[in-house]
């Protein structure tokens, strides 16, 4: 029969497992889905537990390790920082195309709604765009930045 000393974390499974194999005992480790189940034989159980009590302080520095981590290993902020990016370089990219957007839209009804006027209305209208569209290019507000930086 196995005495079970709990379950862990890794990092302080780790530590505990250590701890164990360097006082002469052969505990066991099985990973679950809540961390790390260690046990030890029913003959080992009474030292197994003076150990754990004894190394308590190095198996919670490994928990505050843990809580530090020295490098993001998590996907989520890495996900959530690529949203955060796709969020303002989506807004970035509507912002940049409202003016040509209105000035299509505007131009387009007053066509249809003024018909004697159609083409000239029409011409004004790919004008402006092309007129817009040039400044933003020039500014550096373009689509990405194809091209149309400020240094050219």
């Amino acid at each position: 029969m196995a005495d079970d000393l709990g379950t862990w974390p890794p990092e302080q499974a780790r530590v505990l497992l250590d701890a164990l194999q360097q006082a002469g005992l052969s505990p066991k480790a099985r990973r679950t889905r809540e961390g790390i189940s260690v046990t030890v034989d029913d003959a080992e159980a009474d030292q197994a537990h003076r150990t754990l009590v004894a190394n308590m302080d190095a198996i919670a520095q490994a928990a505050r390790a843990k809580q530090q981590p020295r490098q993001p290993k998590s996907r989520q902020p890495q996900k959530s920082r690529r949203d955060t990016s796709d969020r303002s370089l989506s807004s970035s990219r509507l912002g940049s195309m409202s003016k040509p957007l209105l000035i299509l839209v505007i131009g387009t009804i007053l066509a249809l709604v003024i018909p004697p006027a159609r083409i000239p209305i029409l011409v004004f209208t790919v004008a402006a765009l092309v007129y817009v569209l040039g400044k933003q290019a020039q500014n550096g507000e373009g689509s990405g930045g194809r091209g149309g930086g400020r240094g050219l």
